[in-house]
């Protein structure tokens, strides 16, 4: 008899002892619902640990009710793994509609998500449940933390002796989306609301607006082709790198973090002035941001747009020219290489990112982010040439950036010159070229909300 039949004989034989109960149908649920690798399965009369004794019935089939089940002598036991993962952390930003969830981990680890609904005669929420396989539970704090948006709590428990459970008390249940991230390990969980959900920040990211005090210098006058009404109402710039991550290092020490910077603001102004598009910056000072909250905050700001801004860089100095990415799979060599590099993971963590792709929502833009990409490039290389000579243009290119993983909108990495290059690096280190740059990174968003607003008013 195999190892599955057996269990299904077992399963059977404990719903009809419990039957008379009326309690087969939770029993049939959680076995379901629970399935974890044999090291994970509790021994012969224990029980879970409950989360929230205060309220077992609504933790019933999530943290604190689990059927004792015999182990068989047939049934090989892997053991718990000898190093396990410590959960460290967690935080969250969270709207209405768009909520991440991210847990902090001291390694990789295995993780399996399920979903349970609603049960209003009882009073139980439709909940997300994830199970880090191999786990212990090393927060100071283990009681429930309570969110805002779509979320109306989040539970954590040492399930069992080789599992934390993560419970997510949700309002709705929408779609949603996990992924592990590496250098530190974090895992991420993406939840989305249903639609017309309204979205409310409970993370307030950096707004810029144009003011008298603070005008961008050597500003060019709106040119005639400016449209006079613009399909683009907001837009998230995200300056790459910054605080504790300095990003690609130039001649004389000239950090790529500060250039950025400086040509996000001075673009934020000018796209509010001259187009009346308000901007939202993923930091305006030397702050780190994590990649993942860069996008959270495109997210539930619900931005048309999304542009993260970079310099390249590389060992061979004489390198140069622009070029722009949009996410998507890839197997070109040295788009993985940089990938690997604004990624800060090695090589091999890169196609991690490969089944995320095949059910984000960024699959249902990417057709505008590509048309995105090729605004911007085209833009930068017409420009820069006027101001510079032998602009070298390496073209829209795809690659798996962690920084463009989750953004619901159109979404482009831009990478502006190298910084490695003794002409490329030094030309951005000045004032006017940087205005240069600016003028042709509006002129690419111009040209893109002209073409898309052309689209839809045909």
């Amino acid at each position: 008899m195999t190892v599955r039949k057996q269990i299904t004989m077992k399963k059977a034989k404990i719903c009809a002892s419990v039957v008379r109960g009326g309690f087969c149908a939770l029993v049939i649920v959680a076995s379901l619902l629970s399935i974890r690798p044999a090291w994970a399965q509790s021994p012969k009369g224990s029980t879970a640990k409950e989360l929230n004794k205060t309220d077992a019935t609504r933790a019933a089939g999530d943290l604190s009710q689990r059927v004792d089940e015999r182990k068989n002598n047939d049934e090989t036991s892997l053991g718990p793994p000898a190093d396990k993962t410590l959960v460290t952390g967690l935080r969250f930003l969270s709207s209405k509609a768009t909520t991440r969830i991210l847990l902090e981990l001291s390694q990789e680890s295995k993780y399996e998500i399920r979903r349970l609904k609603e049960d209003p005669g009882k009073g139980i929420p439709p909940r997300i449940y994830i199970d880090i396989l191999g786990a212990k539970l090393a927060l100071a704090s283990r009681d429930p933390v309570p969110t805002d948006g779509l979320l109306r709590q989040v539970r954590l428990g040492q399930y069992s002796a080789d599992v934390v459970r993560v419970v997510l008390d949700m309002q709705s249940l929408g779609a949603h989306n996990a992924f592990l991230l590496t250098d530190p390990y974090r895992l991420v969980i993406e939840l989305q609301g249903q639609k017309g959900q309204e979205r409310v920040l409970t993370s307030e990211p950096a707004k810029v607006e144009a003011t008298a005090s603070r005008p961008m210098a050597q500003a060019k006058k709106p040119n005639s082709t400016a449209p006079a009404v613009s399909n683009l109402r907001k837009i998230v710039l995200d300056p790459g790198h910054g605080g504790k991550d300095p990003g690609a290092i130039g001649a004389g020490g000239l950090a790529e973090k500060d250039v950025v910077l400086s040509i996000a603001k001075k673009l934020a102004v000018k796209l509010k002035n001259e187009m009346g598009i308000q901007v939202v910056l993923t930091r305006q000072d030397d702050r780190f941001v994590a990649l993942e909250d860069r996008t959270a905050m495109a997210n539930a700001e619900n931005a048309d747009l999304f542009i993260s801004l970079h310099m390249n860089a590389s060992l061979n100095a004489e390198a140069r020219g622009i070029e722009t990415y949009y996410l998507d799979n890839t197997t070109d060599e040295a788009a993985m290489r940089l990938a690997a590099r604004e990624n800060a993971a090695s090589r091999k963590n890169i196609s991690d990112l490969q089944f995320i792709l095949s059910d984000m929502t960024q699959n249902m833009k990417l057709e505008d982010s590509i048309t995105l990409a090729h605004r911007i490039q085209g833009a930068l290389v017409g420009g820069m040439s006027k101001v510079m000579s032998d602009v070298k243009d390496l073209g829209v290119k795809q690659a798996l950036f962690y920084v463009l993983v989750g953004a619901r909108m159109p979404s482009v990495l831009v990478e502006m010159f190298f910084i490695t290059h003794r002409t490329e690096g030094r030309a951005l280190s000045l004032a006017s070229y940087q205005d240069s740059m600016v003028e042709a990174l509006f002129e690419g968003i111009q040209k893109y909300s002209q073409s898309n607003l052309m689209v839809k008013t045909l």
